[in-house]
């Protein structure tokens, strides 16, 4: 509790600072810093489990610039998170129903090339697949990180961004949320795509790591395919990958169909996924989900999703999942 009084005292007093620092004239300087406190509250039901998620963070997007252009980008996103009646928070917590939590706060320095030699340092997503370049984080919709076990790391890497392709190459702790060496963990990423404001884009991915958990790392490699498609009001994406945990043989497959209207204030999607794994028999199993988001107001956002797993998807049993958040943004 005195972390969660101490983040909204020091939120409190950088939107005060920054609202005096700002005013009604904004200069070329400061108009390069953006900030926001994201609020949601998550309820998530199944025949197992019910339980509510409460979060409340900042959102700081700061570029740096100087005569000659720009240095580089700093995006700072702290999160308290709090759990109430769920059965097994997650590991970091520490058995706790609250902790604060990284999303993305790292220093991506790009002055070096003009973009096309880049070097991050912080905490940011793990560079694989679709989740490079489409934003779900604080969202109901979500991809397939989970395969991998891991989201969002500490670490380091080099990107950029040139005519005809993006790229980022990262080495990772493997620890998430807070950085420990515990066992050894680390994350070896990298992916390489098409540029990502096309029409059709497409990546190539390869991971490799041993990946922390609460009592082992486990080491899992892939290797995946990325395609996202743009198409009027419609998108259309793919992602396809292959490889190992601790030697047995995975294979995953994701797809997407979703539609926003003309002022994308509504956004309806349709998810499919599947896996199959090699172990004493072979185990395979399907989902559905189903979700949506409304921008009720340009700071209040309602989203929902209804997940169907058909056969034993992973660790999950065969009942259906529904999730309802509201998240309001300041």
């Amino acid at each position: 509790m005195l972390k969660l009084i101490k983040l909204i005292f020091f939120i409190f007093s950088l939107s005060s600072l920054s609202a005096s620092a700002l005013g009604e004239n904004t200069t070329k300087q400061s108009s390069n810093f953006r900030w926001s406190l994201d609020m949601s509250s998550r309820v998530i039901s199944n025949d197992n489990d019910s339980f509510t998620q409460n979060v409340v963070g900042l959102d700081i997007h700061k570029v740096f610039s100087n005569e000659n252009g720009d240095i580089g980008t700093l995006v700072f996103q702290p999160y308290w998170v709090n759990f109430d009646n769920k059965q097994n928070t997650p590991y970091c917590f520490d058995g706790k129903d609250s902790e604060l939590t990284w999303r993305i706060a790292n220093f991506n320095l790009t002055t070096l090339s003009k973009g096309g030699f880049n070097i991050r340092l912080g905490h940011f997503e793990v560079p694989f697949g679709l989740e490079q370049n489409i934003d779900t984080n604080g969202t109901t919709r979500q991809f397939s990180f989970t395969d991998r076990g891991i989201k969002a790391d500490w670490g380091t890497s080099i990107n950029g961004v040139l005519p005809r392709f993006e790229y980022e190459i990262a080495v990772m702790r493997g620890s998430g949320n807070d950085y420990s060496t515990r066992n050894d963990p680390y994350i070896v990423a990298a992916r390489i795509g098409t540029p990502s404001h096309e029409n059709l884009v497409l990546g190539l991915s390869l991971f490799r790591g041993e990946i922390q958990s609460a009592i082992r790392t486990t080491k899992r490699e892939r290797i995946g395919l990325d395609i996202a498609w743009y198409r009027y009001n419609w998108e259309f994406l793919l992602e396809a990958s292959a490889g190992n945990n601790e030697g047995i043989q995975v294979a995953n497959a994701f797809t997407e169909v979703s539609w926003r209207n003309l002022n994308e204030s509504f956004h309806s999607y349709m998810q499919i996924r599947h896996f199959q794994t090699e172990a004493n028999d072979d185990e395979k199993g399907s989902a559905v989900n189903l979700g949506a988001n409304f921008n009720l107001t340009k700071r209040l956002i309602l989203s929902g999703e209804w997940k169907k797993p058909i056969g034993q998807f992973g660790s999950q049993s065969e009942h259906s999942t529904l999730t309802f958040q509201a998240r309001y943004r300041l």
